[in-house]
């Protein structure tokens, strides 16, 4: 009778050993660090910008073809069996493009990647939820080989995956995690642990679409690591207008409230006139970037993805960042080691300024 307990009891030990997850919430310096040098290390091997040294206990297993706008998926595994998918970041030409054809769809629909491909997503669960075109198309191109390399590894017992992304990849990270979620089980299975690392991160869709990340992601697994120095994350621009409301507030039904509220109809008249004197500036804004950002833009993509056919794109262009903040002050020896010289824009963007910064505050010495 001893013994059989005291096999129960080691059984138990061992259980609680093997299901122990690897991956923890909250924000790990190193964990981050380690993964963004396999971000950097897309640039072809020999680069004089590729990282020197790459962490020793992850080996790099796939990667992708170059799909939809010059898109790539890097996969690496870590010496304790935890998958890293990296999506990589813009690197000149057409991939550009892909930045800049930022008209908000809908996070749910169907994008015609080509004559013979209808792609199905969901990137939120929330109707009023809304992304950025460019990046729907590189992330829609890129979910076959995340969804395939995911199931070859789960079946080999990887279970647990860190999702990472610098620029533009980050972008596409955030996509990519909302993609993973939504998924039936037929394309990827549900017990997965995933976390995610966003870094120099620009604004993935609408507020909508980021309360919906951020809801997902909650208590700890999901991070956006900025630069305040790198002007990136700032974009795209954003403009709000009464349409962006949800439809509990009172602004969207304004007419019926002020006929209430204001009984005396010349203060009705004006305050009915500034209002949408207000609105109509916002929205002619909306159509500026409308006529660039998408129809023009829009040329320059048909030329590259010839079969591509544009979804419906929302008169809207509310963007909001997603996932929890890791701000990264600069200091006065940062300021000296990185100083602007009117002419390199991207300066504090690059990999070298993220890891200086992180090593300062999340790095013990």
């Amino acid at each position: 009778m001893v013994q059989f307990r005291l096999i129960i009891i080691i059984a138990f030990l061992n259980y609680g050993l093997f299901s122990q997850t690897k991956l923890k919430p909250g924000f790990d310096g190193q964990e981050f660090l380690d993964v963004l040098h396999l971000e950097w290390a897309h640039q072809d091997s020999g680069s004089k910008y590729a990282p020197k040294i790459l962490p020793a206990n992850y080996k790099r297993v796939y990667r992708s073809p170059e799909v939809g706008l010059k898109n790539k998926v890097d996969f690496w595994l870590r010496n304790d069996s935890v998958g890293v998918i990296c999506l990589r970041y813009t690197v000149g030409g057409t991939s550009w493009l892909e930045n800049f054809y930022s008209g908000l769809i809908k996070a749910q629909g169907t994008l015609k990647l080509n004559d013979s491909t209808n792609f199905n997503y969901k990137f939120a669960n929330d109707e009023k939820a809304m992304i950025h075109h460019g990046w729907a198309i590189g992330a829609c191109h890129l979910a076959p080989f995340v969804t395939q390399i995911i199931n070859n590894y789960y079946k080999k017992g990887v279970k647990e995956f860190i999702i990472v992304g610098h620029s533009q990849g980050a972008a596409l990270s955030y996509l990519m995690r909302s993609y993973l979620q939504y998924a039936p089980e037929s394309v990827v299975p549900k017990d997965i642990t995933y976390k995610v690392y966003c870094s120099a991160a620009p604004k993935p869709g609408n507020l909508f679409y980021a309360y919906d990340f951020d809801f997902l992601t909650r208590n700890g697994w999901a991070y956006r690591i900025v630069n305040t120095n790198d002007w990136v994350p700032q974009t795209p621009f954003s403009v709000q207008t009464i349409g962006d409301l949800h439809p509990t507030n009172p602004f969207s039904k304004r007419k019926e409230l002020m006929k209430k509220r204001l009984k005396k109809p010349l203060i009705r008249l004006y305050v009915n006139h500034a209002i949408k004197d207000m609105e109509g500036a916002a929205q002619k804004t909306n159509r500026k970037y409308h006529k660039y950002l998408t129809k023009r833009m829009g040329k320059f993509v048909k030329k590259n993805l010839r079969e591509y056919k544009d979804p419906n794109i929302e008169k809207s262009n509310f963007y909001m960042t997603a996932g929890i903040p890791i701000i990264l002050q600069p200091d006065s020896l940062y300021n000296e080691k990185f100083k602007y010289d009117g002419v390199n824009v991207f300066l504090h963007h690059m990999f070298e300024p993220y890891i200086y910064l992180t090593e300062l505050y999340y790095i013990k010495k």
